[in-house]
C-alpha cells in the first residue's frame, strides 16, 4: 500500500490518498464506493472481503473529513485485506453526503457503481455476487435497489423509536417500492451504472441529513429504469432517541428543496399534508416531541408522535 499525493482531479477537495493496486486481474465488474463521515467502515470492509465476488470487484473509501487518525488507520488495515484494489480518500473538511457520493463517482474504474453506507452490513454471502449478476443481465444503464433491513441489529432501549420507525418506513419489500420506484431509492444501498450518474448527480445544495436521495431517485426515474430487488443490508447505525428526534427537526430545509423540486410527487405523500396542517399548531412541535421521548409510552404512540414532530418542525419551511 503506498502513499499518494492529492489527487489532480479538479472535481476534488484537497485529500489524503491511501491505494492499494494489486488485485483484480481483468475489469473490474464493480465498484464498491463507501461514504464515511464518523462512521467506521471497518465492520463493512471485513465483511465485504469475504464476500464471494470480492475479487471482482474495487474498494473505494471516502471518509467525508471526520478527522480521526485511529479510524483511519483502522481503515488503512482493513483494505490491505481486501482481494481486489483498494483507495482511501481522506478529505481534510467535510463537504456533504451528496458530494462525497459525486467524488466517489469521479474516482470508480467500473462502469457500475455500488453505493452502501459505512453503518451498513451485507445481509447474504452472496450479496455482491448477486449484483454483478445482475449488472449483466441489464441491456441498458439502470440502477438497481437492493432494500433495507434490521436483519443484524438489536435495537439497544434508547435506539428502539429509531428501529420502529425504520421498520415501518425503510424496510419494504422490493414489490412494494417497485410500485413508486423513484421515491424508495434508498442510497445506503444501491447499484448504478455511471451513465446514469453522469447523466443525474446528486444535488449538493442540501446539506446536513436527509432527501438528497428521495431528490436524485425522483430525477432518476423519469429518465432511466429503477429495478428493486431483494438483496438488503442491515442498517447498524441506529440512533439514539434524542440524535434522531434532532436529526428530524433540523432536516425540514432539505425536505422544502426536496417539495420545490418535486411538487407533483411530494403532494402524495402524507408528510407533506400533515406539514400544511400543522402550520397553525405551533404547540404541537413541544408536546410531540416530549410523548416521542417517554420511554414508558408504547412504541405506536412514541412513533405517532415522533412524525408529528417532524411535521410540525417542517411547517416552518414550507
Amino acid at each position: 500500500m503506498t502513499s499518494l499525493t492529492p489527487s489532480s482531479e479538479s472535481q476534488l477537495p484537497a485529500v489524503a490518498l491511501i491505494e492499494k493496486t494489486n488485485g483484480v486481474s481483468g475489469a473490474v465488474k464493480l465498484s464498491i464506493c463507501i461514504p464515511a463521515y464518523h462512521d467506521d467502515p471497518t465492520s463493512l470492509i471485513t465483511a465485504l472481503t469475504l464476500q464471494t465476488g470480492a475479487n471482482a470487484c474495487e474498494l473505494l473509501i471516502y471518509d467525508d473529513g471526520s478527522d480521526d487518525a485511529d479510524m483511519a488507520a483502522r481503515i488503512e488495515g482493513a483494505i490491505l485485506k481486501f482481494p481486489g484494489p483498494a483507495r482511501y480518500i481522506n478529505a481534510r473538511q467535510n463537504s456533504g453526503r451528496s458530494a462525497a457520493r459525486n467524488r466517489l463517482v469521479c474516482a470508480a474504474t467500473s462502469e457500475w457503481v455500488l453505493f452502501i453506507d459505512a453503518d451498513m452490513l451485507p445481509d447474504s454471502v452472496d450479496f455482491l455476487s448477486k449484483y454483478i449478476g445482475l449488472t449483466e443481465q441489464q441491456k441498458t444503464p439502470a440502477v438497481i435497489a437492493g432494500g433495507f433491513s434490521l436483519k443484524q441489529v438489536k435495537p439497544g432501549a434508547n435506539q428502539k423509536l429509531h428501529a420502529a420507525q425504520a421498520k415501518r418506513s425503510d424496510c419494504i419489500p422490493a414489490n412494494r417500492r417497485a410500485l413508486d420506484p423513484g421515491r424508495f431509492v434508498f442510497s445506503s444501498n444501491i447499484v448504478v451504472h455511471k451513465q446514469v450518474l453522469r447523466t443525474v448527480e446528486f444535488d449538493e445544495q442540501f446539506s446536513g441529513w436527509g432527501w438528497e436521495d428521495v431528490d436524485w431517485g425522483l430525477r432518476v426515474a423519469h429518465v432511466f429504469p429503477i429495478l428493486h430487488v431483494e438483496n438488503t443490508a442491515t442498517h447498524l447505525g441506529l440512533e439514539p432517541d434524542d440524535v434522531l428526534i434532532r436529526k428530524f427537526g433540523s432536516s425540514g430545509p432539505n425536505y422544502a428543496r426536496l417539495v420545490h423540486n418535486h411538487p407533483t410527487a411530494t403532494r402524495r405523500m402524507k408528510l407533506t399534508f400533515m406539514s400544511g396542517m400543522m402550520r397553525n399548531w405551533p404547540f404541537v412541535a413541544g408536546a410531540s416531541r416530549m410523548v416521542a421521548l417517554h420511554r414508558n409510552l408504547p412504541l405506536p404512540v412514541r412513533l405517532f408522535a415522533l412524525k408529528l414532530y417532524r411535521a410540525r418542525m417542517y411547517a416552518n419551511h414550507l
